[in-house]
């Protein structure tokens, strides 16, 4: 039974969610845990379109191992190390103190069947889910094509299901193109089928699903109810039955769902507070016109407020958030993995899985911890002036505070018998960053390490700009992320 309720112990409680029937998947609110009818969380449920995606179906035999040499996610529990570069980190889950005896997926050939996602690090060690994960495609050069969500298809496994792995590709309309020919040059003699699905046959909705009521210091009941659960699933029959409980239960079970990824990125921010709501992403056929009538508000005993934002309002909210989605928000190829933080999401790079394109540069930097910038979010006064900016994304992040003696320099010794004075010249400043993407007044920057001390240290009085061609500046202010207190603790670094 999935139960919400207020209890001593201010935690909200799961009962045998794995095993129950799912007609009995429910929040409720019990008598016996005396609950106040006037306290009953009110639910609220946002959703958007997204009209910019593209899918491209992979399918075959050799599936899991062809895209186990292209992503950076381990989709495999054996590896074979190549050489010092490939570091082997026992990694722990974010956020979570729930850590028990990790134990391996016992078994896994996903030649043998349509298996879903290995997933290399949960709250027990690996897992196996139905649902999707997070991932990236790199050049050989170890920067950043894209970004992608692998969705295990069909959601659910059901008689007559292919018997061999089958998964959609999710990636911006505008990068597609550039992946379908990675595929086709890795190809080779690999027993794989893969073909871009018409954009008029699917559509993609983000969902995000929150209790604003719940007292703040109570845990968030999504990672009793699903988060913790769904990490525990050690066979592809149990991850299948986890997966029909909650679909059947939250979804009702609709065939018009192709595909659905659980976010798991922002669970440091969401571990620790109630409030703050639970992200899916939902592939569907192109005749839902609206995600809200799949949802199952019954489940729930209390009211639901229903909103649908415009896109540029969820962008803004994943902005807050300081993650980027697609290349809508970047250039591939510009960027590495690392600086867009993508070693501090769960499951997104392995730094064990042996060899993959863009392995070396990656897991060498991963071992020697030298990188020099990381993507923070921030916050634009003035945006407005980005506008009319021919390089808007990109744009240079200046530190106002440096004093006139570090941006001069002395010129080449005068003539001795000239009587001038030296003539000072300005040295042209290092950018502190630059500004990746924005949606209004929120966007995401590439900050230098150097100067976390200077934006997120109450005790240094600077500002970051970025100056336009027309001679004004914006003001961006950068705020604190989520991984940064992990971040500071793992690596020493003192504010």
């Amino acid at each position: 039974m999935f139960v919400i309720a207020r209890c001593r112990n201010k935690r909200l409680t799961l009962k045998s969610l794995s095993w129950v029937k799912p007609s009995t998947f429910r929040f409720v609110s019990t008598e016996s845990l005396s609950v106040n009818a006037a306290t009953r969380p009110d639910g609220v449920f946002n959703y958007s379109s997204q009209n910019n995606r593209a899918y491209i179906k992979i399918r075959g035999p050799d599936t899991v191992k062809f895209l186990n040499g292209l992503i950076t996610s381990k989709l495999l529990p054996h590896f074979v190390k190549k050489n010092l570069t490939t570091v082997e980190d026992p990694q722990i889950f974010p956020g979570t103190t729930k850590v028990g005896p990790i134990v391996p997926v016992p078994e896994f050939d996903a030649r043998l069947g349509n298996w879903g996602l290995y997933n290399e690090t949960g709250i027990q060690g690996p897992y196996i889910s139905r649902f999707g994960l997070y991932s990236a495609f790199l050049n050989g050069k170890g920067k950043l094509i894209t970004d992608t969500v692998i969705y295990p298809t069909p959601v659910l496994l059901t008689e007559g299901t292919p018997n061999y792995p089958e998964y959609i590709l999710e990636f911006h309309e505008n990068v597609v193109d550039k992946i379908l020919h990675v595929l086709q040059a890795h190809k080779l003699a690999s027993r794989i089928k893969f073909e871009k699905i018409s954009s008029t046959s699917v559509r993609n909705w983000n969902i995000e699903i929150g209790f604003p009521n719940l007292p703040k210091d109570m845990e968030n009941p999504w990672f009793d109810n699903l988060l913790d659960p769904m990490a525990l699933s050690k066979s592809s029959a149990d991850a299948n039955n986890f997966s029909a409980n909650v679909i059947e239960s939250l979804f009702n079970s609709d065939s018009r769902i192709l595909g659905i990824y659980v976010e798991r990125r922002t669970e440091l921010m969401s571990r620790h507070d109630s409030t703050f709501p639970q992200s899916f992403r939902l592939v569907t056929s192109q005749q839902v016109e609206d995600p809200s009538k799949l949802f199952n508000f019954q489940v729930f005993e209390f009211p639901f407020q229903v909103n649908r934002m415009d896109p540029t309002e969820m962008r803004q909210m994943r902005f807050r958030k300081g993650l980027v989605d697609s290349t809508q928000d970047y250039k591939p190829e510009t960027l590495l993995p690392l600086e867009l933080n993508f070693d501090l999401l769960p499951n997104t790079i392995s730094t064990n899985k042996g060899c993959y394109v863009g392995q070396e540069l990656t897991a060498r930097t991963y071992a020697t911890g030298i990188l020099r910038k990381r993507l923070v979010p921030v916050k634009l006064d003035n945006h407005e002036l980005l506008n009319n900016e021919p390089e808007k994304n990109y744009a240079e992040i200046h530190l106002s505070s440096t004093t006139e003696k570090d941006h001069a320099q002395l010129e080449p010794a005068p003539d001795p018998f000239v009587n001038e004075r030296p003539v000072l010249s300005r040295r042209k400043q290092r950018p502190a960053g630059s500004l990746i993407a924005n949606e209004g007044q929120y966007g995401v920057a590439l900050l230098r390490i150097e100067h976390f001390p200077a934006a997120f240290s109450s005790h240094e009085l600077v500002e970051f700009y970025i100056a336009t061609t027309k001679g004004e500046n914006v003001k961006v202010t950068p705020q604190r992320p989520f991984w940064f207190e992990d971040w500071k603790q793992n690596y020493n670094f003192h504010i």
